[in-house]
């Protein structure tokens, strides 16, 4: 009876070693590919991000599992792999009000009007003023002063003017630009000088005197009132501009294809598209015809896996996305939507098809294909040099192990809004190396019905051994 328990337990110590033996991380020796990573790391750690580009794609496996970025010592470095951004600044005016204003009527009919900015409150350059006003169709003409170092006004730009045109069109211009070059610092003492601060405006009313002999009229004046008002200010405003980065997607890098080949399938009314891939990650394929005017329902498909004990009849299909294809070229009207969008896929075959219905089939003259752009950020160290490893060198064992990384730091930097440094990768060079045999027991360990049959065999022997000890026990009593 002790034989069951030895060999309970050489089965369970198989079983163990053969999860240990995958458990264990894949070296990087065993990655087929290197290309240099050239970054320009100014000083200390910074923050590194490079594109994965089409053949890195095609070589790796999904989720990138087998990419390393590895150090001039082949010691690997911590790096995250996410779906690439751009960055693009835009102009942002920010506007603070301006305190304690001072005015001072000219004896010409001018205005003054000078203020001082604490470099405290407002430590960014000057750009230009903004002049609130409230009133509608007027012109009127400033110009700015800045008092310099030796105690004089110095005038700031030409002469500039404010206007609103309300009456012939929603036209207004309340602001002041300073010149870009000499770019003035922060704070200062400065003045606005307003031309001429009253308006004459003519009035909508008009007096009409009537001269009458009988029932006859004689003359007729008609006097139109002129109002003089002044140039009304709300407040006034300090601005300047800063360039805000809006990080966003990168739009899909161009993917190669291997072969297209088209069926037309007259009794079925469609057309097939077959499309080879080399397993790049697609999101959208493109068909390029050469009709016109034309609008399909469209779709790709790709085969499943044949399920076991299925009967003849095909391979099972998968409809990956769906779109309406079309092309309007007429006088005035202008449309094209040939791109069929689907989720992220790595597969080898691909197949648009396309309804005709009772229309005659499209002349399909070539397929492109799009997929998402990625990009590996790490941390680089000045003075040191990287290089890419990737490419599983050998796919006996399954799926190339992905690695764990602290990426703490990285994730902060990229939560804060540090921008990383913009690396390129070089030339490929292939890493010649024999793939790792594995041991006779790690491969017969590693054959699925060995291990079926060895769960099963371990049931039964766990239930003879039940039985056997129940058995005992009832002899006992």
């Amino acid at each position: 009876m002790t034989r069951h328990p030895v060999l309970f337990r050489f089965l369970v110590m198989a079983l163990t070693s053969l999860e240990l033996h995958h458990a264990d991380a894949a070296p990087v020796d065993q990655l087929r590919y290197r290309r240099p990573i050239s970054v320009d790391a100014a000083g200390g750690e910074e923050l590194v991000a490079f594109r994965l580009d089409a053949p890195v794609a095609a070589a790796t496996e999904i989720g990138f599992p087998d990419i390393r970025v590895i150090d001039g010592a082949g010691q690997e470095v911590s790096r995250i792999i996410r779906r690439a951004s751009v960055v693009k600044l835009r102009s942002v005016r920010r506007l603070f009000p301006v305190e304690q204003p001072r005015l001072k009527p000219l004896p010409g009919g001018g205005l003054e009007i000078e203020f001082s900015i604490d470099p405290e409150k407002q430590p960014f350059s000057i750009d230009g003023f903004r002049v609130e006003t409230p009133l509608r169709n007027f012109e009127q003409r400033v110009q700015v002063h800045r008092l310099d170092e030796a105690g004089l006004w110095q005038p700031v730009g030409d002469d500039t003017l404010l206007f609103d045109y309300s009456q012939y069109m929603d036209t207004r211009q309340l602001d002041v630009s300073l010149p870009k070059e000499p770019r003035y610092p922060a704070g200062g003492t400065w003045r606005i000088t307003v031309d001429e601060p009253t308006i004459e405006q003519q009035s909508t009313l008009s007096e009409v005197v009537r001269t009458l002999e009988g029932n006859a009229e004689r003359s007729r004046q008609e006097k139109t009132v002129v109002v003089r008002q002044p140039f009304r200010i709300d407040s006034i405003q300090v601005w300047h501009t800063d360039d805000a980065a809006e990080i966003k997607v990168a739009e899909g890098i161009e993917m190669p294809i291997g072969e297209f080949r088209v069926k037309n399938e007259p009794n079925e009314k469609r057309t097939r598209v077959l499309v080879t891939s080399g397993r790049e990650p697609l999101s959208s394929l493109r068909l390029s015809v050469a009709d016109r005017n034309f609008g399909r329902p469209a779709r790709v498909e790709r085969s499943l896996p044949e399920p076991r004990n299925r009967e003849a009849g095909g391979r099972p299909r998968q409809v990956l996305g769906s779109a309406w294809i079309h092309r309007i070229d007429l006088r005035g009207i202008r449309s094209e939507e040939l791109a069929i969008t689907i989720p992220e896929s790595r597969d080898a075959a691909y197949e648009i098809v396309i309804d005709n219905a009772d229309s005659q089939p499209l002349d399909i003259t070539g397929v492109s294909a799009v997929g998402p752009a990625y990009e590996v950020v790490f941390l680089a160290r000045q003075g040191n040099v990287y290089r890419l490893a990737y490419g599983a060198g050998n796919a006996e064992d399954g799926p190339f192990p992905a690695p764990h990384y602290d990426t703490v730091a990285i994730d902060a930097a990229l939560a804060a809004g540090k921008l990383p440094l913009e690396g390129a990768l070089g030339e490929v060079e292939e890493v010649p190396f024999e793939a790792p045999t594995r041991p006779w027991l790690a491969r017969l360990l590693g054959n699925p019905w060995l291990i079926g049959g060895t769960i099963l065999l371990l049931a039964a022997l766990l239930g003879v051994s039940l039985f056997s000890a129940a058995k005992r026990l009832d002899t006992k009593e």
